[in-house]
């Protein structure tokens, strides 16, 4: 299995996928290292889901894993 991640920055943070959708990550990698390599601040992110479950910043990712940031939610 090689050593990526699918990545799905959605809505206002599309900006921020890489190209591709895929990101390399090495041993120890979280969900907060991905986005500060990505250049993806944390107060922009809503919540983030790992392989469809939600996740926290120290979450540890796995090579195959799908990584999706989300904005927050607002309306009225």
């Amino acid at each position: 299995m090689s050593d990526t991640v699918a990545v799905r920055a959605l809505a206002t943070l599309a900006g921020y996928a890489p190209p591709g959708g895929e990101a390399r990550i090495g041993p120890g990698e979280t969900v907060a290292g991905l986005a500060g390599r990505l250049g993806l601040p944390l107060g922009a992110i809503g919540t983030v889901l790992v392989n469809g479950r939600p996740a926290r910043a120290e979450t540890p990712l796995s090579p195959g894993d799908t990584v999706s940031f989300v904005p927050p939610i607002t309306g009225g």
